[in-house]
């Protein structure tokens, strides 16, 4: 098993073949096979920052437009009482 760094590294490389798609948390999620909490502290810890800060920050190195926004809509943001899907009829 690969290590934190070595995982957040690998995703990296997974974002960066990717990086002209739209990425979001599901797809890092899946890719990585770690949860939100797990990505969320290996980016913290090892690139000093969030994934999708880092996926922002990434695009603009690169001189990427804006044709791949970031998927900015955290995991768990469905449970939101202001979230369209939280709505009671």
């Amino acid at each position: 098993m690969a290590s934190p760094r070595e995982q957040v590294a690998q995703l990296c490389q997974w974002i960066d073949a990717h990086i002209h798609e739209p990425i979001g948390w599901a797809d890092l999620i899946r890719q990585s096979g770690l949860d939100h909490k797990l990505i969320i502290a290996g980016f913290n810890k090892h690139m000093a920052t969030t994934p999708m800060t880092w996926i922002r920050q990434r695009r603009a190195q690169l001189n990427i437009p804006e044709l791949a926004p970031v998927v900015d809509t955290h995991p768990m943001a469905f449970l939101r009482k202001d979230a369209p899907c939280s709505e009671k009829k």
